[in-house]
């Protein structure tokens, strides 16, 4: 399998930089995952929960990702308040991060500015005794990998991260840009210190999108970047928005051997509050024939929230209680 030889690659090092960067291809719905200064924004609670599968039929052992946040504007419409989870699992491995969100949003005009910030753990868990090794020795009961930094049993480590994100908006137009574990989360796959430690390396997310709106559709044209400054990810994508029903086509890739996905997207409302939306990602890259492609589909609960305003005018004062 593919993602065992990910695994030996990974365990043969000591120490290294890496990120396990989560894939979605309906990103462009998932605001709070894109950046937290997204929390409570427009003064409307969102609720999102969504499942992947990634790569069907490369391996016996599903790769995929799950995903939920929820925010909402919080005493007013200025501050927003959530959390987003993730669960990310490659065979046996397992990514698992959770985090609390908090925003604050200016709103001047058509202008809108928003600072965010997030704090939370992650978790990188590894199951050793389904592994194997060239070297190994794998007797009945027995699991001896003879290899110093592939453990031979259930391993996991715990650290904090945090995360800082910026939105400019003016009227259909938003630009964002988020920077994820910044403090770059040490992860100790071992029971010592000169065992296998992992490093999250920073990465920069960086997120565009204009709302073109006509008297029957609404269109949405999107671009999406991912950086650690080492590799880069890209996505572009087209939502369209007609009545009750949308759907889209994306790209992820930029050139030659980055390209990986042509994307379709089709989704509907239901009592434009709640949205089902599926993707179906058609693979472009080297594993194209070893896979049958990657399913998402996702339910998003949307409802605005108003907030009293307090409007200051003159105060006339009745003489009967001078």
């Amino acid at each position: 399998m593919r993602y065992y030889l990910v695994l030996l690659i990974l365990f043969s090092l000591s120490q290294l930089e890496a990120q396990q960067w989560i894939q979605f291809s309906q990103q462009g719905f998932y605001t709070s995952y894109l950046n937290p200064a997204n929390s409570g924004e427009q003064s409307k609670l969102r609720a999102i929960v969504a499942h992947r599968s990634q790569y069907v039929g490369l391996g016996t052992k599903i790769i995929g990702t799950q995903y939920a946040s929820f925010s909402s504007p919080a005493f007013t419409k200025n501050l927003g308040l959530g959390f987003r989870m993730l669960n990310d699992f490659i065979g046996y491995q397992r990514y698992t991060q959770t985090e609390a969100l908090a925003a604050y949003h200016l709103y001047k005009g058509k202008h809108r500015f928003s600072v965010g910030f997030s704090a939370g753990l992650v978790q990188l868990a590894l199951d050793g005794s389904q592994l194997t090794a060239p070297d190994g020795e794998y007797l009945p009961g027995t699991v001896i990998h003879n290899d110093n930094f592939l453990p031979s049993s259930k391993v996991s480590s715990l650290a904090p991260c945090f995360s800082f994100g910026l939105i400019y908006g003016f009227s259909n137009f938003s630009l964002g840009i988020a920077m994820e574990e910044l403090n770059k989360p040490k992860l100790n796959l071992s029971q010592d210190q000169s065992g296998t430690i992992i490093f999250l390396n920073r990465t920069i997310n960086i997120h565009s999108s204009y709302v073109i709106e006509t008297e029957k559709l609404r269109i949405i044209p999107s671009v999406f970047v991912k950086t650690d400054f080492i590799k880069w990810q890209a996505q572009t994508e087209v939502m369209i928005k007609w009545k009750k029903i949308l759907a889209g086509l994306g790209f992820r890739g930029y050139s030659g051997l980055n390209n990986d996905a042509l994307i379709g997207v089709f989704g509907f409302s239901l009592k434009e509050k709640v949205q089902v939306a599926y993707s179906y990602d058609y693979n472009l890259s080297y594993l194209n024939n070893s896979n049958s492609g990657s399913h998402e589909i996702s339910l998003k609960l949307e409802l605005p929230r108003s907030f009293k305003q307090n409007v200051k005018t003159n105060m006339m004062y009745n003489p009967r209680f001078l």
